[in-house]
């Protein structure tokens, strides 16, 4: 009997704590836990966010690149073909002077020298565009 009763107090004493205690420290706990997730979310975000920007900003940053390239070359075309019609210009004055030139010679290099005139005209407005949107 003595057996009997002594477990029996054991048994009494090993009773858990109140549950309305264990439930306060673990709606803490869980309030704890549940701020930790959402300013974990909440970094994840504002990385995402940042590197979004970021990725913008190499985008545009290739893109005014690409634009100045292409400005370039339209220049160094343009010059390009000033140059030719120069040459042009002063192979037929030298023709002229010289009199080799036959008039259908003159007639072919005349419209050289307007063609080319045309097309840094074209160049010139596609230099303006590219200008622009830079």
């Amino acid at each position: 009997m003595f057996l009997f009763v002594s477990s029996f107090g054991i048994a009494q004493t090993d009773v858990p704590e109140p549950t309305g205690e264990i439930t306060v420290t673990q709606e803490k706990e869980m309030e704890e836990v549940k701020k930790k997730v959402e300013k974990a979310e909440a970094d994840a975000k504002k990385e995402k966010k940042e590197a979004a920007a970021q990725k913008k900003k190499d985008a545009a940053k290739k893109k005014e690149e690409k634009l100045k390239k292409q400005i370039d070359a339209k220049s160094k075309s343009i010059s390009k073909q000033e140059r030719q019609v120069e040459k042009l210009k002063t192979q037929l004055e030298k023709g002229k002077l010289k009199g080799t030139l036959s008039p259908v010679d003159i007639q072919k290099i005349e419209d050289k020298v307007a063609k080319s005139q045309m097309k840094i005209m074209k160049e010139q407005e596609k230099l303006k565009k590219l200008s622009r949107k830079l």
